[in-house]
């Protein structure tokens, strides 16, 4: 009997200190663990203290507590390693990063304002005109320097205001046409182009020198993921910035020229969609956010091999503007000269990114916009813009294959 008060004065003694706690985290868990001196207690005594004592233990104790906090725990679902499942891991992460980038949103923010500007100050024109008095438009006085039917030798008479304010309004149509749907489609493309080949050779240059510059690529190497999921979810999370830059730049500007042709008074007619025309809608779109990847690959090829933003950013500007510049002293100099040499002059822009991109751009106008076909072919054009982009996307490849990432 004195042996069994002895210990439950010691089981007292013990519990007394359970008033201190602590927590610990396990799998997003938070357990309540208390605090137990048991350097009086037996070891085979532990066990039975902390059952009967309720105290809740790890994961792994196999008491009846702790049974039933684990059912209530939730499944942990292991991750699929398949090579398409770590593909999409690694897009989202850099989907991520580039979200949580201050520069990203900048870049975004500025091209729809530039987006909304251009459009603005085509309206310009229109506006003015719609507050212009159609007397204006009236024939000039005839005077002793102009004489002939193209004069008035009286005052405007009702007649001529008539005609006046029918040249007026068919002077806004032409001004107003950009605002207007389908011709606001060109615009938004065209300014997208533009702005969207800076804005995506800067994110390309930085998605992957990024990487070099910080050091991270050691640690994304070393991770798990091979070197060619590694660069495949750039390449994706390139085109998905893409896609989704395109799609929101041209729907803004078609929509504020919308909105700003309501200034004009003018109508617009949409007596041209047809199932044929959506399709050549779409595939004009389309073209230009090729022209944006193949861009947008150069700089990440040159950003793999000079290991650095910089050499991304500058190559690819730097290659763009070369083909305008070179492309028009090339044609120049062939069409001062009549000869074979001439001609091969003329026919190397043939082989420019930008020249085929827009020729792909014009061939699909000719449905959208009634423009004249372009003398390239939509075949010449995608075999010489696939080339370039098997080169720059198999370079990019081999190189950060065979490169030594510890260097």
């Amino acid at each position: 009997m004195m042996n069994g008060m002895s210990q439950e004065k010691s089981e007292r003694r013990v519990f007394s200190t359970l008033r201190t706690t602590t927590s610990v985290k396990q799998t997003h868990k938070f357990y309540r663990v208390h605090l137990v001196s048991l350097e009086t207690v037996p070891y085979t005594n532990e066990q039975t203290l902390l059952t009967q004592s309720g105290i809740v233990g790890l994961p792994g104790r196999k008491t009846q507590q702790g049974n039933s906090t684990a059912r209530k725990l939730e499944v942990i679902d292991t991750a699929r390693q398949s090579f398409f499942s770590i593909l999409l891991r690694l897009t989202r992460a850099e989907l991520y990063k580039i979200q949580c980038r201050t520069i990203s949103k900048v870049l975004g923010i500025v091209s729809i304002l530039i987006m909304i500007i251009a459009f603005t100050l085509i309206s310009l024109g229109s506006v003015f005109l719609v507050h212009t008095s159609a007397s204006i438009f009236l024939p000039p006085r005839c005077s002793r320097n102009l004489q002939g039917q193209g004069c008035l030798s009286h005052g405007p008479s009702h007649t001529d205001l008539v005609q006046a304010e029918h040249v007026k309004q068919e002077t806004l149509y032409s001004v107003s046409a950009p605002l207007r749907f389908p011709n606001s489609l060109s615009v938004a493309v065209q300014i997208t182009r533009a702005i969207g080949l800076i804005i995506i050779v800067i994110l390309a240059g930085i998605i992957v020198g990024g990487e070099y510059s910080a050091g991270t690529v050691r640690l994304m190497l070393t991770r798990g993921p091979t070197r060619t999921q590694f660069l495949l979810s750039k390449l994706v999370t390139v085109a998905i910035c893409i896609v989704l830059m395109v799609f929101v730049m041209v729907f803004i500007g078609v929509l504020a020229g919308s909105l700003l042709n309501l200034l004009t008074g003018i109508t617009t007619k949409l007596n041209f969609l047809t199932t044929i025309w959506v399709l050549h809608a779409v595939l004009y779109v389309l073209v230009a956010m090729l022209g944006l990847f193949l861009y947008a690959i150069m700089a990440f090829f040159l950003s793999t091999v000079g290991r650095a933003t910089t050499a991304g950013i500058v190559g690819a500007l730097a290659w763009s503007l070369f083909e305008s510049v070179i492309g028009g002293g090339l044609s120049l100099i062939g069409s001062l000269t009549k000869n074979s040499t001439s001609d091969f002059l003329k026919s190397i822009p043939d082989y420019f990114i930008g020249n085929n991109i827009a020729a792909l751009l014009q061939n699909q106008g000719k449905y959208v916009l009634g423009q004249t076909s372009s003398p390239l072919s939509d075949l010449h054009s995608l075999l010489v813009l696939g080339v370039y982009l098997a080169l720059f996307i198999g370079l990019a490849v081999w190189v950060n294959k065979v490169r030594d990432v510890t260097n």
